[in-house]
């Protein structure tokens, strides 16, 4: 990784506000055109060349996608690049056949080509929209925008912020380096970039007043790195988790958000007037600042609201862990892994012969090479599962299972005082995290590593419901 282009831009920030003026849309009739297509972006400051990069409608991040809860979405990607694309709705419960997952759900768009997604979501809450062909380059080069489903009587704040998190592996002309999927990402953390960006920008600086209150809306769009987020001497409370409300937490530590995870934050800015307060990511070795509030002269109010804010309850159906059914899921592989051997295309190998055909991972000694593979689980609609993720590797995993949500129970062996809903649970090295859910949504569905590396590395598999 070329670290030197993050060294030179160490001194630099960019005053704007949080999100772009193309942001703004009209959301009354949830009709949505996207078009995916080549386009420029100045990642990293005026004083440095734009960058050449993927785009949902010439934009990083890609146009929002913006309804209330019960209202549905009709959107038309129309595919102007290259190469065929197609769009997943993360975090949605919808029909199978809405879920965008080319070769498995529906083809690709093919280039010139367009094709028409039309669901209602079931839920409020943090979502987000991204490409689901060769995701590993396509969501690297930009391919991915917010979708934001707000409750029918939201919470009550002064600003509703969203921040798509990102980081770039950029040269040092502010090129993206042309890596993709290599041999090292496929086995150790994934594609991790030197220029780590908040809705398409390196450092922003963010405009803030003294007693405003703020929704921020945090969703993490890298292919790989998770973030460790500090607020200095804010103290957020945590109100959602994967687009679920949660009874809110006070974020006393720094809060984690796992590759293609979502937190909603209350933020009560109760600096002084003039102040500055870096935002700061510590998940990694090297810590560093993401990005910063600065404090307008003039503040809102006096002092911080003391009102409490919370959602409503997930209305998600509850597993009966009596009858539930279990699975274990043992992840495997990776370097400085203990796999083996596992079966490819059905037949048993070693870890060399695998390695040789580009994978290093395996779920249950199985590498999840085809769309078309045998389930992990097959079960009927309906049915409670209860499921068990054990990571035996040296490396982080964001499982993501498409199309429900999983009631997290417990974390090696601890249960979670709170009920908490989640669609990409981050599974720590050499940890074990049971979950459980129903069996509602009929289909074929993807469960995979977000670490979009690793899923093209043998991580994935399928869950079948009939």
């Amino acid at each position: 990784m070329n670290r030197r282009l993050f060294i030179q831009l160490s001194g630099v920030s960019a005053l704007s506000s949080v999100l772009p003026a193309a942001f703004a849309t009209d959301a009354s009739t949830g009709v949505f055109d996207i078009t995916a297509e080549p386009g420029k972006a100045n990642l990293v400051g005026p004083q440095f060349p734009a960058t050449d990069v993927w785009t949902f409608n010439g934009q990083i991040p890609g146009s929002p996608i913006r309804v209330t809860r019960g209202q549905s979405v009709d959107a038309t990607v129309q595919n102007a690049l290259e190469v065929p694309t197609a769009v997943h709705w993360h975090g949605i419960r919808l029909p199978n056949a809405m879920d965008g997952v080319a070769g498995l759900t529906q083809p690709a768009i093919q280039p010139g080509k367009s094709f028409r997604y039309q669901f209602t979501p079931p839920d409020a809450g943090t979502f987000w929209y991204h490409s689901h062909v060769n995701a590993y380059e396509q969501i690297g080069r930009g391919l991915y925008g917010p979708l934001i489903i707000d409750e029918v009587s939201p919470p009550v704040v002064d600003r509703d912020i969203v921040w798509m998190i990102d980081d770039w592996r950029l040269l040092d002309d502010t090129s993206i380096r042309d890596d993709f999927g290599n041999g090292h990402d496929r086995s150790h953390a994934g594609r991790i970039g030197n220029v780590p960006t908040v809705n398409g920008r390196f450092r922003d600086i963010v405009k803030v007043q003294t007693g405003e209150r703020i929704r921020l809306r945090l969703i993490n769009a890298s292919n790989a790195r998770n973030f460790a987020l500090s607020f200095g001497e804010l103290n957020p409370s945590v109100i959602a988790i994967d687009g679920q409300a949660v009874t809110p937490l006070s974020a006393n530590e720094p809060i984690i958000i796992g590759a293609a995870g979502r937190v909603d934050l209350i933020l009560d800015m109760s600096g002084d007037p003039g102040a500055i307060m870096p935002v700061v990511d510590s998940f990694y070795r090297d810590s560093f600042e993401l990005t910063k509030f600065v404090y307008d002269e003039k503040p809102l109010r006096e002092s911080a609201l003391q009102s409490a804010i919370a959602l409503d309850p997930p209305q998600l159906p509850e597993p009966d862990l009596s009858k539930a059914i279990e699975h274990t899921v043992t992840i495997a592989g990776g370097a400085m892994g203990g796999l083996r051997r596992a079966k490819l295309d059905g037949e048993w190998m070693g870890l060399r012969e695998i390695a040789q055909r580009g994978y290093v991972w395996a779920i249950n000694d199985v590498v999840g090479n085809k769309l078309d593979m045998p389930p992990l689980i097959d079960t009927k609609q309906g049915t409670s599962i209860r499921l068990t993720i054990r990571n035996d590797t040296a490396f982080p995993h964001p499982m993501h299972l498409h199309g429900h949500h999983l009631k997290l129970l417990s974390i090696d062996s601890k249960s979670l005082p709170d009920a908490r809903w989640v669609d990409s649970p981050l599974v720590m090295p050499e940890q074990t995290v049971e979950l459980a859910f129903v069996a509602d949504n009929p289909g074929d569905w993807l469960f995979h590593c977000h670490a979009l590396e690793h899923h093209a590395a043998g991580l994935g598999s399928l869950v079948r419901i009939t």
